[in-house]
């Protein structure tokens, strides 16, 4: 025993079988074959591990199903041989290898039974002789020998005799099914390794899909993580360096995809999996906000390339998975959804920096998700707005929208994926879950306590660093139903109260849209403690660049007069006395909505003057005319009306309307200018003329001879001839010459 032993490992050895020297030969120190010439044979036996066991019996052990009947019969024997040598081997006080010397007894005696079997009779079913054998081994093989078997199966998978690929694979299974709790993450990871390997190099599709079932069955017998993060990351190698596309045979990996979905013990494992690594991180290192890192490592670009892999991942997995794949889908549809819609605020978050890959990988995964689903109307919206990356945000609102019509008890799951998700540091997914959770709110007439944990999550969430966050959780607070609204005015006026000050001006905008459609619907209690501070506010937005903003601001100041009684009415109105010019002036605005505005709200805070006149003028042709001429004249009746029945304000009119005559709009500038012209010409209050009389010819005369602008010259022109035609202007003069 021992003579060949030295015979197979002392003077080095093959794992190929080679004979004399060759490349493949782990050679021995020939230094301590010399020590050891002199010694008994009990101190020169070496260890168990010089065997190299688990190098030897994977090349041996497929050759137990070769078609010739003479390989498998030497093979077997050869198997028994190693294994009788290793037994009369010494162990070491101190080995881990765990070996039940009875049981391996046992197993060495079952496998000379099947050699003494092939000696006699050679047509005997191969099929059930290798499966001796392979069990036989598995109990045979201690715990590194088995680690190394399994190492070593890839060049065992390539064989080129078919029949002994089948049974290399099969080997694979048995021990990884009997003995695959033994093994630990490193163990896993170089296996999987090793059976991707195989599976890159096999030409035949048969094979590559038995090879396949051993991963899964790696999966299903040890740590599925370690395998399906090993096959994602493989998989983020190979988009990384290669066209998968116009891989010859196709793409091995996407293979494994198809295997996991169609599996039926680990297809919801692997979709679980997937999400979750979605999940634990953005699209990219650079779409994080919080903490940002321009820095972009290697360990970053490894990352990017696994989360591309889950994408396509997730693809493969919806197209291929048929229906075993199809029902984890459907089990995990909830957390399926919410990941798709977060990636999908991600990626257009990519897309607006140019990077329009991730969106389109993704946007490809959504409509396999709906095709997979059934939800072919929200495949419609998909495909409808696609790359579109300004109507992202209402695109994830009308997705939401089809939820809850197609899918309505799937939504209660959704929102509470999503309000969790507004926390994340990831700009790009709050805005998604936003305009998501947002939507749902529309919807939420039977949703219980869930209404007030979206209600709570979206006034928390109003002061995220994201203005379009902050605008979109407003949007949704608004759009609480009617029949729930009442219960939530106060908190949703108090957060807009708060936005019309925002620096965005988009945030601000929302607010003033937003303000009117709650006043539509809020009872006086809601609004009379804030009645003041809003409609201060809104001034600060009456003069805004942004059209809509100047319209909003207008037509909620209107909207707050139905409010102004009781305690609150003569502070209001004071706040309208303060508003009225600037009322009066865009009243003949470049936009027709800001002109529109300004009417409507002019007519509703009319009845608060308590001046008939001006109501009836208010209802006048010339009030409601486009035309420069009819506006004119209703600004001088306008001033009529208000020099007589006002008189004390008319100084702070004035002030407030010469303050106009530096507005960036020229037709406001005219306005003011005629205006200011009409009060100083029908007023008869000297102290008024003393005031303001020097200074407002000055300005025209400035504007006259220096404005670019036709209308300002034109009106200029005008008005100064209102004040010298005016029974005021000789005092002026009077006062001038003094």
């Amino acid at each position: 025993m021992l003579l060949k032993f030295r015979t197979q490992c002392v003077s080095g050895y093959c794992t190929l079988g080679c004979r004399g020297s060759c490349t493949h030969s782990k050679q021995i120190d020939r230094t301590l074959l010399r020590i050891f010439s002199n010694l008994p044979s009990a101190f020169v036996l070496p260890s168990r591990d010089a065997l190299c066991l688990g190098d030897r019996i994977m090349v041996y052990l497929p050759r137990c199903a070769d078609t010739n009947s003479d390989v498998r019969k030497v093979s077997a024997q050869i198997i028994d041989l190693l294994f009788n040598i290793s037994l009369s081997l010494p162990r070491p006080v101190t080995s881990s290898c765990g070996i039940d010397i009875e049981l391996s007894y046992s197993a060495l005696s079952s496998l000379e039974d099947v050699i003494a079997i092939l000696r006699r009779d050679a047509s005997i079913d191969p099929s059930e002789v290798f499966n001796r054998v392979v069990s036989s081994v598995c109990i045979l093989l201690a715990k590194d020998e088995l680690v190394a078997t399994l190492y070593n199966c890839s060049a065992a998978i390539c064989d080129k005799i078919k029949q002994s690929a089948e049974g290399a694979i099969q080997a694979v299974i048995e021990l990884v099914t009997k003995r695959g709790n033994e093994l630990n993450g490193t163990d896993i990871s170089r296996t999987t390794q090793s059976l991707l390997s195989a599976t890159v190099h096999l030409t035949e599709k048969y094979l590559r899909q038995e090879t396949l079932g051993a991963i899964c069955s790696l999966a299903e017998n040890t740590n599925s993580k370690i395998v399906f993060n090993e096959v994602l990351a493989a998989a983020g190698r190979d988009i990384a360096t290669k066209d998968i596309s116009r891989l010859r045979g196709g793409w091995p990996v996407q293979d494994a995809f198809y295997a996991f979905s169609q599996h039926t013990i680990l297809s919801t494992l692997f979709l679980e999996h997937v999400i979750s690594v979605l999940n634990d991180k953005p699209t990219l290192k650079s779409n994080l906000e919080k903490g940002e890192n321009s820095s972009y490592s290697v360990d970053s670009s490894i990352e990017d390339d696994i989360l591309q892999a889950a994408i396509v991942a997730l693809t493969a997995f919806f197209r291929g998975g048929g229906k075993i794949g199809r029902k984890a889908v459907e089990q995990s549809y909830a957390s399926v959804l919410a990941t798709l819609t977060l990636h999908l605020g991600s990626c257009h978050g990519l897309a607006s920096s140019g990077q329009l890959e991730p969106l389109r990988a993704l946007l490809i995964a959504f409509q396999a998700f709906c095709d997979c689903v059934g939800d072919f109307e929200m495949g419609k919206i998909l495909a409808r707005d696609r790359e579109q990356n300004e109507k992202w945000i209402d695109l994830i609102g009308d997705l939401a929208g089809c939820i809850f019509i197609k899918r309505p008890k799937e939504v209660s799951t959704i929102c509470l994926i999503l309000s969790k998700s507004l926390s994340q540091p990831w700009r790009f997914q709050r805005e998604a879950a936003a305009a998501a959770v947002s939507e749902f709110v529309r919807y939420s007439d039977g949703f219980g306590t869930l209404l007030e944990q979206m209600v709570e999550v979206l006034c928390r969430h109003v002061s995220d660093d994201s203005p379009n966050v902050r605008r979109i959780c407003l949007r949704g607070l608004v759009q609480i139903p009617s029949i729930h609204i009442h219960r939530h005015t106060a908190q949703v006026l108090g957060v807009v109260l708060a936005l019309l000050d925002d620096s965005d001006e988009s945030v601000q905008l929302t607010a003033g849209s937003c303000l009117l459609t709650v006043l539509e619907s809020s009872p006086n209690d809601a609004v009379e403690p804030i009645l003041l501070n809003l409609s201060f506010r809104l001034r600060n937005l009456q003069i805004c660049l942004n059209e809509k903003m100047r319209a909003n601001a207008f037509a909620a100041l209107g909207a707050l007069s139905n409010f102004a009684f009781g305690a609150q009415h003569d502070a209001f109105l004071e706040q309208v006395h303060a508003a009225l010019p600037r009322l009066v002036l865009h009243l003949h605005d470049d936009d027709i909505g800001v002109r529109q505005a300004c009417r409507n709200t002019l007519k509703q805070i009319g009845p608060l003057m308590k001046l008939e006149g001006m109501v009836a003028l208010f209802n006048s042709h010339r009030f409601s005319s486009d035309h420069r001429s009819d506006y004119e004249d209703f600004l001088r009746e306008f001033t009529r009306q208000f020099t007589q029945h006002l008189a004390s304000r008319v100084d702070t009119y004035m002030a407030s309307t010469i303050q106009a005559f530096d507005a960036p709009w020229p037709v406001i500038q005219a306005n003011a200018i005629y205006l200011s012209s009409s009060m100083l010409s029908l007023s008869d209050d000297q102290h008024i003329s003393a005031l303001y009389y020097s200074q407002v010819f000055g300005l025209l005369v400035g504007k006259m001879s220096r404005s670019a602008d036709v209308v300002v010259r034109a009106t200029s022109s005008s008005a100064l001839g209102l004040l010298l035609k005016s029974s005021n202007s000789l005092s002026w003069r009077a006062a001038r010459l003094d």
